[in-house]
């Protein structure tokens, strides 16, 4: 029992700075359009748990359990056989008709969970959280199926997410979500690029 509960301290050590790296990996696979990214961002979840629940950012654990871990499944299978002539999935854009219905979700889904949050559990900042969870939850979905203005949404998410995991003293967290801006920025441009490459004509 002595020898599991040292081990579980061991993990505490580590699971932040392991989260890290795996997150910055994950990403940069995202960046360059490799199909690693996915499977990568399985273990990046997992990893993740003991920090989220550690920190008592219970929406955001909710959104790595419930979100991150299928919709990583998904991009994994999506990429792989997401079109008919099993070719490499092309980058394309949203509508705006899907751009604004995933907005009003959002915006519900923060309010409805926020409430609850700030109600039922001693949630840290649980509108900001569950914003969070929301945006992260379209940003991923607007990834799988390989839409630019995942990057967009992904900086947006990234911007609170540094302020809350600062808040929490997640120093780790906070300085991966700070560089996971400029890899917005650069996924964006990347991915923009691959865009007009492929435009026919």
């Amino acid at each position: 029992m002595e020898l599991i509960s040292e081990l579980w301290n061991l993990w505490l050590l580590v699971d932040e700075p392991i989260g890290t790296v795996l997150g910055l990996v994950v990403v940069w696979f995202l960046i360059r359009q490799n199909v690693w990214a996915w499977p990568l961002g399985v273990a990046y979840v997992f990893v993740s748990i003991t920090v989220l629940y550690e920190a008592r950012l219970y929406a955001n654990l909710l959104l790595h359990l419930v979100a991150f871990l299928p919709m990583n499944l998904y991009g994994w299978y999506y990429w792989l056989f997401g079109t008919e002539q099993r070719e490499e999935l092309p980058v394309t854009r949203t509508s705006r008709s899907v751009l604004a219905s995933l907005a009003v979700l959002c915006g519900a889904v923060a309010a409805g969970l926020g409430v609850y949050f700030a109600t039922q559990t001693d949630a840290a900042y649980p509108y900001w959280d569950n914003g969070v969870f929301a945006m992260s939850i379209a940003a991923m979905w607007l990834t799988a199926r390989k839409k630019i203005e995942n990057w967009v949404v992904w900086f947006v998410v990234n911007i609170i997410s540094v302020a809350l995991y600062a808040l929490q003293g997640l120093e780790g967290y906070a300085i991966l979500y700070a560089i996971y801006l400029g890899m917005a920025v650069w996924g964006f441009v990347t991915w923009r690029r691959s865009m007009a490459e492929t435009v026919p004509g």
